[in-house]
């Protein structure tokens, strides 16, 4: 691994308290105001809460996402802009199409855990760039987004979609010394996978691949 992702590696182990057991990470918010007196204040017509109570549904009960899943490498993309990945042994893939695909443990329950794999290269976007692009546009289709960590090719954030609360973590890599982001690794879970998500993270990450070795 090179000296940027293991760079990577020890924000996100510190911001996320992997190494010495879970310990949150929130994002600093501002005092609220002190209120002088309660005092009835005039309604406005009409009248709505500004952010919509969302209702969270329970995760479902299959067991956490282990970490140290054992790995295998598979092929993802065109000839051209392709490249090799090591996924979890085992896995069920869905192609949505020539540059990505998905993975995860067959027959398990929808709102567990997935792997998503993307070849971008053809974007020609560097990774900031391409993080920055991922960033501002999941935050305007999810409720309650919330960024945890962001560095230079990685992010870790948690939602709410379709009344589940997710957590998500995304890295750019580039492979052709040419500062372009060529592969996004995605790992998506519930709140109980982080410890898994962040080992397959690291482990796919690290094997992305123009060639097998």
């Amino acid at each position: 691994m090179g000296g940027r992702a293991l760079g990577a590696v020890a924000v996100l182990l510190a911001a996320l308290g992997v190494a010495g057991g879970y310990a949150a990470v929130t994002m600093s918010q501002d005092e609220p105001a002190p209120i002088s007196a309660a005092a009835p204040v005039p309604g406005r017509s009409p009248s709505y809460p500004s952010d919509p109570v969302v209702r969270v549904l329970p995760d479902p009960g299959a067991p956490a996402l282990p970490t140290g899943l054992e790995l295998e490498p598979r092929r993802l993309g065109t000839d051209r802009f392709g490249v090799w990945v090591s996924v979890p042994r085992g896995w069920v893939r869905n192609d949505s199409d020539l540059t990505e695909s998905k993975w995860a443990p067959a027959q398990a329950p929808l709102n567990t855990y997935f792997l998503r794999v993307k070849s971008i290269t053809g974007q020609r976007l560097t990774t900031g760039q391409a993080l920055a692009q991922r960033r501002d546009s999941l935050e305007q289709v999810v409720s309650e987004f919330e960024l945890e960590v962001e560095n230079d090719d990685t992010l870790v954030a948690t939602y709410v979609n379709d009344g589940y609360r997710r957590l998500t973590m995304e890295r750019f890599v580039e492979l052709d010394g040419d500062g372009i982001a060529d592969v996004t690794v995605v790992v998506i879970g519930r709140l109980s996978d982080r410890d898994g998500l962040l080992d397959l993270l690291e482990g796919v990450s690290a094997s992305a691949a123009r060639q097998r070795t």
